[in-house]
C-alpha cells in the first residue's frame, strides 16, 4: 500500500506505538524479522506499507484505522465527488445535531440524566451515524480529488 494517506496513517500508528524501533521490535516478535530501516522507509513513503506491518502495528496499538479504511472501500459503488465546501457545511450541521442529542440526554431535560433512555439511545445512535456518514463523504471526496 503506497498511497500517501496510507503512509500518513501508518506513520501516525508508528508514533503512537513508540517509534520506529518499537515497531521493528513488534515485527521481530511477531514475524521473526523486523528492521528499523524498513519501518522508517514505510513511514517516509520510500517503500509501500506492507499488510503484515499494518496488521502488526494496529494490533499493538489497539487501533485499526488502516483496516477500517480498507473495509470502507468494499461499500463504495463509486466515490462520491461532492463539493468539499458543501460537505463541510453538512458535516458541521450533522455533528452539531449529534452532539446536541447526546448533551440533551445528560441534561435536566432527560427523564434520566445519569444514563441514556431507550428513546435517547436510538436518537444518539441515529444522529452519530449521520455525522459519521458526513465525515466519510468528506474523506471519499478528498481521496477522489488526489
Amino acid at each position: 500500500m503506497a498511497d500517501p494517506v496510507t503512509r500518513g496513517i501508518f506513520d501516525g500508528l508508528v508514533r503512537r506505538a513508540g517509534g520506529v524501533e518499537a515497531v521493528a521490535s513488534v515485527l521481530e516478535a511477531r514475524y521473526g524479522t523486523g528492521c528499523k530501516g524498513t519501518v522508517s522507509k514505510m513511514c517516509s513513503g520510500q517503500i509501500g506499507v506492507t499488510v503484515d506491518a499494518a496488521i502488526a502495528v494496529e494490533d499493538f496499538v489497539g487501533a485499526f484505522p488502516l483496516t477500517n479504511r480498507m473495509f470502507e472501500r468494499t461499500g463504495r459503488e463509486g466515490v462520491r465527488q461532492g463539493c468539499l465546501k458543501e460537505l463541510a457545511a453538512q458535516s458541521t450541521v450533522a455533528s452539531g445535531q449529534a452532539h446536541a442529542a447526546l448533551i440533551r440526554a445528560f441534561s435536566h431535560l432527560s427523564d434520566d440524566p445519569e444514563r441514556l433512555t431507550e428513546k435517547e439511545r436510538v436518537e444518539v445512535i441515529a444522529e452519530m451515524r449521520a455525522a459519521r456518514q458526513a465525515l466519510t463523504d468528506i474523506i471519499n471526496a478528498a481521496e477522489a480529488a488526489g
